[in-house]
């Protein structure tokens, strides 16, 4: 009897500490981070000069943002955690739990904001086509029957759909591999956020961003819908207002992004 009691007794008591554990854990998102005081950011790392390696740390402008809010958050711009996305796998990432906010050269659209929510804009971009400089190509209905490069999981593949209907597309879930089909000849151009686009252009001689854009791309910082996460929307909303009030944005743009217009 003694030791029937006694099991009881430890069963309780592991139900009851598995109880009080998990009431420590703050339902909210905003809380959640401040409570662990950390914040999972998921960023992608082949997207310079937005997200890059640079002397084997993590680099480029999402970074700088990311690092601003959790400085705004947590007081310390070193409390965050990055976790390697990719176009493709960014929504699910988040979806999943296996990150907390996405800052990676995300656009809003309406497709997207069905199953994810998103901040205020943080900066504006707009898709471009890059060519080789001794390609013929000056506009994108000249990629009717052509090949042209995209990031699968991008809002490339719709523009291109729409605008040369007739081009081959061809898909790679990272920008290197798109570049690299670029270099090989195996497509006549690649079309991305011009931004992303200079990041090339920056480290590779022999190719050129056309002038033309044919999207507004609004970046803005991605998060799960509910409840959950309306606290931390607002607040996010507040830092990235104080940033662009401040001139914080404009710093770090002319940081990473010096003179786009020199690329066109």
């Amino acid at each position: 009897m003694k030791k029937v009691s006694l099991l009881l007794l430890i069963i309780f008591s592991v139900f009851l500490s598995g109880c009080v554990n998990s009431s420590k854990e703050p339902k909210d998102m905003l809380s959640r981070i401040k409570f662990r005081n950390k914040i999972v950011i998921g960023i992608k790392k082949d997207s310079k000069p937005f997200g890059f390696t640079k002397n084997g740390e993590l680099a480029g402008f999402d970074v700088d943002v990311a690092k601003n809010i959790a400085k705004r958050l947590l007081g310390d711009d070193n409390l965050t955690e990055f976790v390697d996305v990719t176009a493709d796998s960014r929504i699910s990432d988040l979806n999943s739990g296996k990150v907390d906010i996405i800052i990676a050269t995300m656009s809003i659209n309406a497709k997207r904001a069905d199953i994810i929510d998103f901040t205020s804009p943080y900066f504006i971009a707009g898709q471009a086509l890059m060519i080789p400089e001794d390609s013929k190509l000056n506009s994108i209905e000249n990629l009717n029957t052509r090949k042209v490069g995209i990031i699968l999981g991008s809002t490339g593949e719709k523009t291109i759909r729409l605008l040369a209907p007739n081009a081959m597309v061809i898909g790679k879930r990272n920008y290197e591999d798109v570049f690299k089909l670029l270099k090989e000849n195996k497509v006549d151009a690649i079309l991305a956020d011009d931004t992303i686009l200079y990041g090339f252009i920056m480290d590779n001689k022999g190719y050129k961003i056309l002038p033309a854009r044919y999207t507004r791309e609004f970046y803005a910082i991605a998060l799960r819908q509910g409840e959950e996460n309306k606290e931390l929307k607002e607040e996010l909303n507040k830092i990235i207002n104080h940033m662009q009030q401040s001139g914080k944005l404009n710093r770090i743009k002319e940081k990473w992004i010096p003179n786009l217009q020199k690329t066109e």
